[in-house]
């Protein structure tokens, strides 16, 4: 078997953090497959370039493995605009999951590599003034003579190219040596130096927090003093966002598949005096750039409120990107139709964070992630540890028990007890799975966390304040669906046998006698979304299920378990079975197209009916697929009042592919 035909047989199968060459390569394999498209173009090209493959040695400590990473990459000085390169042959061995947290950007504006090296090398006072020759200190330094290397690098890379404006970027980098950020497009290239860094050593699901209020104050020091206008930041602000988008083949989770670069803008706050709603004129202009840009890589988060500027708000709505969603035989294929923008409820959420146990500082300050969910900077807030599907525990029941038991089941009541007994377990097996995490250590973004340096420990090792895990929970619609339609039809109406069903299920449907009753389960008008009463209790029931097992977990780092349960209105992919709510083996998850009118509120009204308890606010998004934006405003004044999460509107077009006449 060749060496290609090796890598493709492996990329899928190894897991994101197995600590191997063949894993990695197999990543690198993902990332140029993705790049080129084609897959005898990508392995020609791996072919040519294998010889600059280079994986560290774990023999060395990671901070002197991110020194050797970082002198061995090649560097690309773009044509124009922000330096910004990646290296896909260069990787970071490591050995645990890797730990995508949302830097706190401020540090590498308000300091520069001396400043930082100073505190670990020289310490005049503070936590490691006692600890001076700590292992810490030494992989703090070790990083930092890396990026300081790397720096040096790019000025002489810089100094040889033939761009015009080379003399501006070298003294960038210049500065960041030895001064802090003191212009604003200077800051957006520091931001963007240390982005890159990020991903070059494993992190591929990188947000970049508030920017707006990040350098909200470097921005208004140069507008005010005449060394930028408003039209010049903008110009920045776009080119800086060309830059986060370019690489975008590199930037794909393999574990995920995700792509997705969070900036998070605007957001209540309060102080002595009372609540506000902070903003601010790089508010309209990160909005602004993204919808004319219509990066779908690139999502902004708007933390609204009821004090959220209506001008912003329509300018969000007008920012959104239309996305076109292909017909095929009256069928919609599979298409990207994600928003660019998503907003985030701080009425809702920060109460929520609060309710949890955050402080009121954090909550207030919270960021979204790249997986959608609220966070914070620098913190070992694992959102996305593990998942199951609440279709599971009601598939098993069909799987596990005897056809005996199966004609057993009297009532509803009593089929939901081994529901649940079922859901016991598979959360219990997730709880099991995330206790067994390790963290892969991680002294580049330890540098870039304060609380790291006062308790003079890695991240990895849950240096910081908020230190809990996440998992995803999904299918909650489709459970609900399910297991009202055995309700109604199997125990209420006693239209049909418990088992009779399931041979119906497992057939998929597909008999033609089947049909009635598939048509009975597919269109039943009591439905997730609805407001009928039996539909939220059930939903209720379920979550509340879920919070009475989590809520005692506790890791090894005194942090807590927090749940989220998906957008409401996506539907998965039904555990490759078909299941009672009408869902079909192997069907594309149906996104339901909505068309905008009140009866659009019901969504909104049905969500807030939901409890999700203490613990249910790990990404509650609710999915709106629209065709017609013209009344957007007016309708989503209203869900903000009635409530939300989170609220993601893909504003989609159709167009029907028509098939030429084959001879």
């Amino acid at each position: 078997m060749g060496l290609f035909n090796r890598i493709k047989e492996i990329r899928n199968k190894e897991s994101s953090n197995a600590n191997t060459r063949p894993a990695i390569l197999a990543s690198t394999y993902n990332k140029v497959n993705r790049r080129f498209i084609s897959s005898t173009d990508a392995s020609s090209y791996m072919a040519k370039n294998m010889h600059k493959f280079y994986i560290t040695s774990s023999k060395f400590s990671k901070g002197v493995q991110i020194k050797n990473l970082l002198r061995k990459l090649d560097i690309t000085i773009p044509k124009s605009g922000f330096i910004y390169f990646l290296d896909e042959f260069k990787n970071l061995d490591y050995d645990g999951e890797i730990i995508n947290s949302v830097v706190d950007y401020s540090v590498i504006l308000d300091n520069s590599i001396y400043d930082m090296n100073e505190i670990f090398f020289n310490p005049k006072e503070g936590p490691g003034f006692k600890n001076m020759s700590s292992d810490y200190n030494k992989e703090m330094l070790a990083v930092l003579d890396g990026i300081e290397l790397l720096i040096y690098e790019i000025h002489k890379k810089l100094a040889k190219s033939s761009r015009d404006d080379k003399s501006k970027y070298i003294r960038f980098f210049e500065d960041m040596i030895d001064r802090k950020a003191e212009h604003f497009e200077e800051a957006l290239q520091r931001i963007l130096f240390f982005n890159q860094l990020l991903y070059q050593t494993g992190h591929s699901l990188n947000s970049l927090g508030r920017l707006d209020k990040v350098l909200e104050d470097l921005y208004f020091d140069d507008l005010n003093s005449g060394f930028i206008t408003n039209q010049d930041a903008y110009e920045l602000v776009k080119d800086f966002m060309k830059a986060l988008h370019s690489y975008s083949w590199y930037k794909v989770d393999d574990a995920s598949s995700l792509s997705s670069q969070v900036i998070t803008l605007g957001g209540k706050y309060s102080d002595e005096f009372g609540q506000y709603y902070f903003y601010n004129d790089l508010t309209y202009m990160f909005l602004r750039a993204s919808g004319e840009l219509d990066f779908n890589d690139i999502k902004v988060a708007l933390r609204i409120s009821y004090e959220t500027p209506d001008d912003l708000i329509k300018l969000a709505l007008d920012s959104i990107n239309t996305n076109t969603v292909y017909i095929e035989d009256g069928v919609a294929l599979e298409s990207n139709i994600d928003s660019n923008i998503i907003f985030s409820h701080d009425e809702t959420v920060i109460d929520k964070l609060i309710d949890f146990g955050y402080s009121k500082e954090d909550a207030y300050g919270y960021v979204i992630s790249s997986t959608l969910e609220p966070t914070f900077l620098s913190s070992l807030e694992a959102n996305n540890l593990a998942s199951f599907s609440l279709l599971e525990p009601l598939n098993k029941i069909f799987e596990m028990e005897s056809k005996e038991q199966i004609d057993s089941i009297a009532d509803f009541d009593s089929f939901m007890d081994i529901y649940k007994y079922n859901l016991k377990n598979e959360i219990n097996a997730v709880i099991e799975k995330v206790d067994a995490t390790q963290w892969n250590s991680d002294p580049l973004l330890s540098l870039l966390t304060k609380e790291s340096y006062h308790h003079q420990m890695d991240i990895s090792q849950g240096s910081s304040r908020n230190n809990n895990y996440g998992i995803r929970v999904y299918g909650l619609e489709n459970a609900v669906n399910s297991l009202y339609n055995l309700k109604k039809f199997v125990f209420e109406d006693k239209i049909i046998g418990l088992r009779d069903l399931n041979k119906m299920r497992s057939n998929n449907f597909k008999k033609k006698k089947y049909h009635d009753i598939y048509a009975l389960l597919k269109n039943n008008p009591n439905r997730f979304g609805s407001s009928n009463q039996e539909i939220i209790d059930l939903s209720n029931d379920i979550i509340s299920y879920l919070e009475d097992h989590v809520k005692e977990y506790e890791n090894s780092f005194d942090g807590r378990l927090k749940f989220g349960l998906s957008a409401p209105k996506h539907m998965v992919e039904n555990d490759k079975q078909a299941s009672f709510d009408g869902s079909l083996k192997n069907t594309l998850p149906e996104r339901e197209l909505l068309s905008l009118n009140d009866t659009n509120l019901d969504s909104f009204d049905f969500a807030s009916k939901l409890d999700y308890g203490q613990s249910g606010f790990n990404g509650n998004m609710i999915e709106l697929n629209l065709k017609d934006p013209k009344d957007i405003p007016e309708f989503f004044v209203k869900a903000i009042g009635i409530g939300f999460n989170q609220l993601q509107i893909n504003l989609i077009k159709e167009e029907i592919i028509v098939k030429e006449n084959e001879e």
